[in-house]
């Protein structure tokens, strides 16, 4: 009889990497990757023009190692199509997304492959986006906050329907591990209100009755430092005069996201602002029964 152990169906990885001048930090994390307690899976990067070494650096690890891998074909501009021109070119059935700059703890792969197969086996056939905390570090990997979510005033728990999602992005791209159902549900990739390739796969997951599973545990060494794209704020410091300073550049970052939702058809304006309004009683009553 065989054990329960040879009947798991093995879950070969896509790790998808997008790299632009990242040299600076990009050996430390591909060895994270190496160090992975869970070694089923396949590195794919794709440098979009680098002029600093990077190219030099991904060669000499593909050159080593069997199981990374680096696409050629040409320049995308930004880091969103970089990583949705490898999504769409790569066919696997699980993918994970990679920043160039971060540490992945070494049970990361591990410990969300076993919840993607939890999830699966409860709600099979569905897109299914597995996702975790983050450690916010800074450029020497000194800890800046034990958790991102905390930092950022983020709580999946209450964000479940492509209703609620108007709250805010709650999942980091770097976390994330998506099955292949995802990407099949995916109208358009190229669009110009997409703002980055994390909070679009999660949209079209929730508008299509898709799953979000949070792993409330920090997996990776969120790296931050004077070239990040797009990077950690405390909600602490988004005060009533912060607010006022910044009314014109938050109004433009609202009427942007919602520019993206009604891609999906998510509904007025006033539904919009509605369910942010909601999320954070939500959050207050939360806090306060606790």
């Amino acid at each position: 009889m065989e054990s329960g152990a040879d009947n798991i169906k093995p879950m070969h990885i896509a790790v998808l990497m997008a790299t632009y001048n990242g040299i600076r930090y990009l050996r430390e994390q591909i060895e994270s990757l190496l160090h992975q307690s869970y070694q089923d899976w396949t590195l794919y990067i794709h440098d979009d023009g680098s002029t600093d070494g990077t190219q030099d650096c991904i060669q000499d690890y593909a050159n080593r190692y069997e199981n990374i891998k680096v696409l050629t074909y040409a320049k995308t501009g930004n880091a969103k199509n970089n990583f949705f021109s490898m999504l769409q070119a790569i066919n696997a059935e699980y993918y994970m997304f990679c920043d160039q700059d971060d540490v992945w703890l070494p049970e990361k792969i591990e410990i969300s492959v076993n919840k993607m197969r939890q999830k699966e086996a409860e709600t099979p056939f569905l897109p299914i986006i597995v996702f975790s905390d983050l450690t916010v570090v800074d450029q020497s990997l000194h800890v800046i906050q034990d958790s991102f979510m905390k930092m950022s005033g983020i709580y999946p728990e209450h964000i479940n329907t492509f209703e609620e999602i108007a709250a805010l992005p709650i999942v980091t791209g770097c976390t994330m591990l998506i099955n292949k159902r995802v990407k099949e549900i995916v109208p358009f990739w190229n669009h110009t209100d997409i703002q980055m390739h994390d909070i679009w796969l999660t949209l079209c997951t929730l508008k299509y009755n898709g799953v979000l599973c949070f792993i409330d545990k920090p997996l990776i060494f969120y790296r931050q430092h004077g070239n990040n794209t797009i990077g950690a704020k405390d909600v602490k410091e988004i005060t009533i005069s912060y607010r006022i300073k910044n009314a014109v550049k938050m109004w433009i970052i609202n009427q942007n996201y919602y520019r993206m939702l009604q891609l999906l058809g998510y509904g007025s304006l006033a539904k919009f602002y509605w369910n942010k309004l909601k999320y954070k009683y939500r959050i207050k009553s939360s806090k306060q029964a606790n």
